[in-house]
């Protein structure tokens, strides 16, 4: 993903994940198939986005080097598929799975500063079928 990162409307020294840069790394890098994959060009900012993959709509949310925070309607087949080319695309693995009570989507969260301290604060606000995941 690094190497996909460019100038955008961001500060001075920060780089944008444009849509279609998520898009070709998630079916270069990931391994998705294009004719399953569309990203949104409208729903992205500087830190996520959306798109439907396999008819599952999902959400994203990043810092590059950080965290990354992927959402979807269904947990199933597509969603597993989903998160392991996130995973590729950022080089490191998730560390937790919930379900969101406010909205019941299933969520999958990278931490790569402080993963053991993040379970924590998902532990205390709540969520849902809250697993640690193993690498």
């Amino acid at each position: 993903m690094p190497e996909t990162l460019e100038d955008g409307c961001t500060p001075i020294g920060t780089k944008k994940w444009h849509w279609y840069n998520v898009e070709k790394d998630l079916i270069e890098q990931g391994g998705l198939r294009k004719e399953d994959l569309l990203i949104d060009p409208f729903s992205m900012t500087s830190h996520g986005g959306g798109g439907i993959y396999k008819d599952n709509s999902f959400y994203f949310t990043w810092v590059k080097d950080h965290f990354l925070i992927v959402s979807a309607e269904e947990d199933n087949g597509a969603y597993k598929e989903l998160i392991e080319a996130f995973a590729k695309v950022v080089g490191y693995k998730p560390f937790a799975k919930y379900i969101e009570p406010s909205n019941g989507l299933v969520t999958t969260e990278w931490d790569k500063d402080n993963p053991k301290g993040r379970y924590k604060e998902l532990q205390e606000e709540g969520k849902i079928k809250l697993e640690i995941i193993e690498e």
